[in-house]
């Protein structure tokens, strides 16, 4: 009889709420889009949840990303970069939620990065373009500072929506990742796609989002950058002109300037890069998640 006054005496304590949910059906569903990723792509995160969440974010590689109200009410998405350094292996992406009473629930998915053979190539290009003087040199690691000052920072407010477009239909000049060997020395690889184009062709924005930046560096010459919110930036060099003023909201297609030569550049074309905190993705990973994302 003590024993079952005991057992009754203590359910209430048991029952309290502890912000974890234990033995509870997980009320988190969770999908990865595309199934196969690789070194350098981009991967959708979609999570549907039928209870009112208070808050809710997604980790990959021990950082935490961002999840907006999609299209459809209860679900939510966000935007994965996998960086291409990144070794080849599987990771867990996983999902965190609370809800408005204070439980708090976890989803995980395995996801295996496959390798991505980038290719090599080798440019021959004036000595004064890569065996920089001390002055130049100066400039360079002043513009290098300004970047990674503006990757590192985030906007909260996410901006883009829907499928993501090329800002030019130009041809690809030079792909996503290359390894460049410039007068014989290794340089760092190519970190965006060259789109071979006319002087003066419209460049356009690839989705909503706020300028960024504007400015003239030394090898990237007239450029634009975008930031689109949750860390994730677009980027335009080489441009002949520049249509936009920093802190102007565009929207997708937007006219943001026109295809040049300028910096360091062997003829027209443009260079389009994307980074999402601090991975730096093939653009044409972006394109190819268009029947993915929900306007």
């Amino acid at each position: 009889m003590k024993k079952l006054f005991l057992v009754l005496y203590l359910i209430p304590f048991l029952l309290l709420p502890t912000g974890k949910v234990v033995g509870a059906e997980n009320p988190l569903r969770v999908e990865v889009f595309p199934k196969g990723i690789r070194q350098g792509d981009v991967f959708l995160v979609r999570t549907s949840a039928p209870a009112a969440l208070s808050s809710i974010h997604g980790e990959f590689q021990g950082k935490k990303f961002p999840l907006a109200q999609g299209a459809n009410t209860g679900t939510c998405e966000g935007l994965v970069g996998v960086d291409l350094n990144t070794k080849p292996s599987r990771y867990e992406m996983k999902v965190v939620a609370t809800d408005r009473g204070g439980h708090s629930y976890s989803k995980g998915l395995p996801c295996k990065v496959e390798k991505t053979n980038f290719a090599v190539q080798k440019l021959t290009l004036p000595r004064s373009m890569v065996d920089l003087d001390p002055k130049t040199l100066e400039r360079v690691n002043r513009e290098s500072k300004k970047l990674k000052a503006l990757f590192e920072g985030v906007q909260t407010e996410t901006l883009w929506r829907g499928a993501f477009v090329r800002p030019v239909e130009g041809e690809l000049s030079g792909a996503f990742g290359v390894r460049r060997i410039i007068n014989g020395q290794t340089k760092n690889p190519h970190s965006g796609i060259d789109l071979r184009a006319d002087e003066g062709t419209p460049v356009v924005a690839c989705n909503g989002g706020r300028v960024a930046l504007v400015d003239e560096f030394f090898f990237t010459g007239k450029s634009v950058i975008l930031g689109h919110g949750g860390g994730l930036y677009s980027m335009y060099f080489h441009l002949s002109e520049i249509g936009v003023s920093e802190g102007a909201r565009v929207h997708t297609g937007d006219l943001l300037g026109r295809v040049g030569s300028t910096g360091r550049s062997t003829g027209p074309h443009l260079h389009w890069g994307m980074i999402i905190r601090g991975a730096r993705i093939d653009p044409l990973s972006f394109l190819r998640l268009t029947k993915h994302l929900q306007e």
